[in-house]
């Protein structure tokens, strides 16, 4: 091979070693909805001068690069390397020229890794009077209607929630599917929501880690000094290192992967094969809702599905065990001797600072009246999960309560948030497990991680936790790059609360994506320029924003970057504040290289005034409106 085309791949592959990760059409909402009488024309003065806020990853030097002689060797490396590579020229004076060579056959944009539109919805959600939005919140009453009016679901309550409020809150059936002459479902009814209740038993721990009482990395043991667990198989011929076993951690029991069971005490199926009576969660398994004792026990006589970490499985019992050790170490940070109820510590620490009035584990005299009763197992309502299986599903909420909830999570700057905005992305970010059987499924902490294409063919993550006991079936679900959520409560003889939820997503997503195209075409579309010899074109193509021409102080900056054409804008992540994604000439748009050279070469080029030279940002609205470059001290404006 010739050593010249070994250079410059090298100096790509060792640039990220100096840095660190440190870690009723539908009934649209009476309620108030801030800034919903707004036109897209207004998008430009809703457009708020926020202070940068804490970011997930910072990124550090490794080693002192600020030496003269760490900047040399460097700068020196990158020349040569571009040099030997064939991919950088040098003139007289010194001049960089990159060339992309065009893959054959390359597929096109698939491995240009373009940025989406910025997240403007946190802060501006769309109104629910855009006339997009509109007709597709109309699209999904008439589905909703349509689905229940076979007859199969008792209950169904259903909003799609932005920052700032429902765009749409329907309720329709009963509160008791069990009786006739039946009160009807309202937003403040109490449904069971099973599983779905799991994101809350996260969210406690993320509010005790924010106040520094756990680790995601401590053993679960740390809090339950009597948790043990079998790493032996099921061959009683084979051996285990004692020496590699490792404890499992609260994060395990948080995201599926620490080889816990599903529901343990298991069942036993006394008459396989000829039947398959006995499995399944309590009581139906033959066994009581198991006590916080029995449950420990539990873990310690039966063999774990897999090794920790190996492969997720689904477990109720490691979800009940995660709520016992958040139960355990809050007590113990407080200095009480008696350990607080699971049950008593969400109440205390969500349940009561978020109003959510209608949130509980028990139907009581004082709550049944709000309960939602399915006509398939209506005992179910009536349950005792105890303590050790609260955290996996005995928990009641109603569609107004995870309205409110949902709003918290689409923008940490709600006033009720709980969360901040470095421990909100970072739980939205969080990838425990992507499923290499397939390219649409991944599992986060405790979120059922899915797909769904956007308008333009992409394929989006949304993240949702899904619930499914007898007859009740729930889903809260949020697509985090367009700031909106689904919530949906439904009882009866219909499963499938997915299918509904996914089915929602479908419709409304066109217009979520044509009001944020709209809303971002006002705010950095179109032609910019100074008084000096300074101008740009922005434009928006298949939900991504470019600049198609880039000249500054009359020089021709996309060819210095070596473009050939235009380049996108990625978001920094701070509002209206963008870089020139350029990622690495003569490696973008490869197939082996995917999103690589852009992640790489985000930082690439150096700065000027304190500022890198392929940044820039907008400010101001309407008529006020600017373009900055920074690095130069230009500010532009629409033309």
């Amino acid at each position: 091979m010739d050593p010249k085309r070994l250079a410059f791949p090298l100096v790509i592959h060792i640039a990220p070693m100096l840095y660190a990760p440190v870690q009723s059409v539908g009934r649209v909402s009476s309620r108030p909805c801030v800034g919903s009488h707004l036109s897209i024309y207004n998008y430009a003065q809703q457009s708020p001068k926020v202070s940068p806020s804490p970011s997930p990853l910072r990124w550090y030097y490794r080693g002192n690069m600020s030496s003269i002689l760490a900047i040399t060797v460097s700068l020196a490396s990158l020349l040569a390397g571009g040099y030997l590579s064939g991919n950088l020229k040098l003139q007289s004076p010194v001049v960089f020229q990159y060339f992309d060579q065009p893959e054959p056959n390359d597929d096109g944009a698939r491995w240009r890794c373009s940025p989406f539109l910025p997240n403007l919805f946190e802060e501006t959600p769309p109104p629910a009077d855009h006339p997009a939005v509109h007709a597709a919140i109309g699209s999904v009453d008439q589905f909703l209607a349509s689905r229940f009016a076979q007859g199969d679901i008792d209950s169904l309550s259903v909003a799609v929630v932005t920052a700032n409020g429902p765009l749409y809150e329907r309720n329709l059936g009963v509160t008791r599917g069990n009786e006739s002459g039946s009160p009807p479902t309202t937003s403040h009814s109490s449904y069971r929501i099973s599983s779905t209740g799991k994101i809350f038993t996260v969210l406690e721990g993320l509010l005790l880690e924010q106040q520094g009482i756990i680790s995601w990395d401590d053993p679960v043991a740390k809090y339950l000094p009597n948790f043990t667990y079998r790493l032996d198989g099921l061959d009683p011929e084979s051996s285990t290192d004692v020496n590699e076993k490792p404890p499992i951690t609260l994060f395990q029991l948080a995201s599926h992967m620490s080889g816990l069971g599903r529901d343990w005490p298991a069942g036993t199926v006394s008459n396989w094969p000829h039947d398959m009576f006995g499995g399944g969660p309590p009581p139906t398994n033959g066994h009581p809702f198991p006590t916080n004792e029995d449950l420990i026990e539990a873990i310690a006589h039966h063999h774990l599905t897999s090794l920790p970490w190996f492969y997720p499985a689904y477990s109720n019992a490691g979800s009940g065990s995660l709520g016992l050790a958040l139960a355990a170490a809050s007590s113990a940070a407080s200095g009480d001797a008696a350990v607080v109820s699971y049950a008593e510590l969400l109440k205390r620490d969500v349940f009561e600072p978020l109003g959510m009035n209608g949130s509980h584990f028990l139907t009581t005299e004082t709550n049944k009246h709000l309960v939602v009763v399915p006509s398939l197992a209506p005992e179910v309502a009536d349950q005792d999960f105890l303590d050790a299986m609260n955290p996996a599903g005995g928990q009641f909420s109603s569609l107004s309560d995870l309205i409110t909830f949902t709003q918290t999570l689409l923008n940490p700057r709600h006033p009720k948030s709980l969360l901040a905005r470095f421990t909100r992305d970072r739980w939205l970010k969080t990838a425990v497990h992507a499923f290499e059987e397939d390219d649409w499924t991944e599992l986060g902490l405790m979120w059922e991680i899915i797909k769904a294409p956007d308008s333009y063919g992409r394929l989006r993550k949304i993240y949702w936790k899904l619930g499914a006991m007898a007859g009740y079936h729930s889903a809260l679900a949020i697509h985090p790059g367009t700031s909106y959520g689904i919530v949906l409560l439904m009882a009866g003889h219909y499963p499938d609360a997915a299918q509904l939820t996914y089915e929602v997503f479908a419709l409304m997503q066109p217009a979520i994506d044509r009001a944020l195209a709209d809303m971002a075409t006002v705010l950095y579309a179109g032609e910019w320029r100074d008084e000096r010899n300074s101008s740009a074109r922005v434009v928006i193509d298949k939900g991504t924003l470019y600049v198609e021409r880039y000249t500054l102080d009359g020089v021709d900056a996309l060819q210095k970057f070596g473009a050939q054409g235009r380049l996108a804008l990625r978001p920094s992540g701070r509002r209206d504040e963008f870089r020139l994604d350029t990622g690495i000439p003569g490696y973008n748009g490869k197939k082996h290289m995917g999103c690589y050279p852009y992640w790489n070469g985000q930082d690439l080029w150096g700065v000027r005034n304190n500022a890198a030279i392929n940044a820039l940002y907008f400010s101001g609205s309407r008529d006020a409106r600017r373009l900055h470059v920074p690095s130069l001290g230009i500010v532009m404006q629409r033309v």
